[in-house]
């Protein structure tokens, strides 16, 4: 048989049931690898072999095998081909360059620079969303860096904080869906090429989901609305604009949150006194040559006879983060803003900083090889729900039914990655045995996803934005939630439109 039956889909229940049970992901995928490979083992040598050898195989999974296409191998883990390996070193470059850059303290000068253009509640609100988009390295960064440079200017026009926290977390986790380009780029792209067969590079699979990514499409459009005076303030949202008017809000983080004890505060000190440029050249350039990578790759071709690059999506952002080092590393040393050593020192700080990000990502392409891997390399989910689905599940339905599921997982869990890692497979597998767009699929789980985690309260970016904001938490998962809501709301209509047309 190629595949367990019902008991195919054990490994991904486990997964999801341990990951909103416990908010953790790590123990969470690794207890879904475990459980699938034990299957696997005690189907082919029997349950004690299983268990005797539950933490080798576990283990053995993760570290891989290669695909061998001639002899029916799939492949696994982080040696299946090279685009896993490429895949830890985008990492570790994304973290070790966001990490200069967050340094190098140009994004709070570009922060500054706009804040001295600020003239009226409207231009004030409108930086922010400018800004708070304009961060996608990182969703941590672009909440603390912003909230940090508009706060005083908030204050003294009386804005509330919680309007900033709302205008913080509804434009750094979105914007980091919707650009190909972003700090979450490498997460995302894997899970494409992992489980849509007919996307083979990262970035054109992830832009192939921008039209359909509806809740952050939304979500961003409702920010620059309520930002400039189109939309009015209404519920929880319209009472703490009417206290910081009125003078009569007090605004610290709170008990759970002691002022002494939040992140981001001690480094801020620590900042250099770089320029504007000093985010703006290095980051431009590397999106620069990233964008003329993939135009010569992606489109010339199309209106020219022109030879493609020998390369895909991982090696031209592989090229594109490297380049964008260089050019940091040649700037600071001759606007002497860092020494040769505290860059090296910052590339490795922010190499550490994203080493769990990457062990989430080998776990989660893992947990997917375990279960798409036709019975005995792996458990044959996809198989198994192809031939259930097929002809019992209308496919129109499907996108909106994953937009609904993805929210409530990522709501629960408070991880839109988590949430990606564990829906991904399943969603896709379930629309391409229906007979529709595995791409409408992903838009789903993505914006579900992202929906569920930045208005969680045991978010992490949502907590990041009440930092950022320096507010109550759960005064920001209030205030915002009815925006959320009414975005998310509109959101489910269009992907129930798309699965009926698509």
């Amino acid at each position: 048989m190629e595949h367990f039956g019902i008991w195919s889909l054990l490994p991904s229940i486990v997964a999801l049931a341990l990951a909103i049970g416990t908010k953790r992901v790590v123990p969470s995928l690794l207890a879904g690898i475990l459980v699938g490979t034990m299957m696997i083992d005690a189907r082919t040598n029997g349950i004690i072999h299983s268990f005797v050898f539950s933490i080798v195989n576990l283990f053995g999974a993760v570290a891989g095998h290669p695909a061998n296409p001639e002899e029916g191998i799939r492949g696994m883990g982080l040696v299946k081909d090279a685009g896993r390996a490429q895949l830890v070193i985008i990492v570790l470059l994304l973290g070790a360059f966001i990490g200069v850059l967050n340094k190098s303290g140009g994004a709070y000068a570009f922060g500054s620079w706009l804040a001295n253009k600020v003239r009226s509640k409207e231009g004030a609100q409108l930086s922010t969303a400018v800004m708070g988009s304009s961060l996608f390295t990182s969703a941590y960064f672009s909440s603390l860096a912003t909230g940090t440079v508009f706060r005083p200017i908030y204050d003294r026009m009386k804005i509330s904080r919680e309007k900033l926290a709302f205008f913080l977390d509804s434009t750094s986790s979105p914007i980091n869906v919707i650009i190909p380009i972003s700090g979450w780029v490498a997460f995302m792209g894997a899970l494409m090429v992992d489980n849509i067969p007919s996307v083979e590079d990262p970035i054109v699979g992830l832009a192939k989901t921008i039209p359909f990514n509806f809740y952050n499409i939304i979500i961003l459009i409702m920010v620059f609305l309520f930002a400039a005076g189109k939309l009015k303030d209404f519920g929880p949202m319209k009472k703490a604009e009417l206290k910081a008017q009125q003078g009569r809000q007090e605004y610290q983080i709170g008990e759970e949150l002691p002022q002494n004890d939040v992140p981001g505060n001690e480094q801020d000190a620590s900042l250099k006194k770089g320029k504007v440029s000093d985010m703006v050249l290095p980051l431009g350039i590397s999106v620069l040559v990233l964008v003329m990578l993939g135009l010569w790759n992606y489109t010339i071709p199309y209106f020219a006879d022109v030879e493609t690059l020998p390369f895909g999506g991982n090696v031209m952002l592989i090229i594109s983060f490297s380049i964008g080092i260089l050019i940091a590393f040649f700037k600071y040393m001759a606007s002497k803003l860092m020494t040769a050593k505290e860059f090296s020192n910052e590339l490795f700080e922010g190499s550490k900083s994203v080493i769990l990000g990457g062990v989430i990502i080998i776990l989660a392409v893992t947990l997917g090889d375990v279960m798409r891997g036709a019975a005995p390399e792996g458990t044959g989910a996809a198989i198994y729900i192809e031939q259930v689905a097929q002809g019992a599940i209308p496919n129109a339905i499907i996108p909106v039914s994953v937009f609904l599921i993805s929210g409530f997982v990522s709501f629960s869990m408070g991880t839109s990655f988590g949430t990606w890692a564990i829906m991904m497979p399943i969603a896709v597998s379930l629309m391409m045995a229906t007979g529709g767009d595995p791409i409408l699929a992903a838009a789903a789980v993505l914006s579900g996803g992202a929906f569920g985690d930045h208005t969680s309260p045991i978010s992490d970016t949502s907590l990041m934005s009440s930092i950022g904001a320096d507010c109550q938490h759960m005064d920001h998962i209030n205030t915002q939630l009815p925006y959320a809501l009414i975005a998310a709301g509109i959101a489910a209509v269009f992907f129930l439109a798309a699965g009926f047309i698509m």
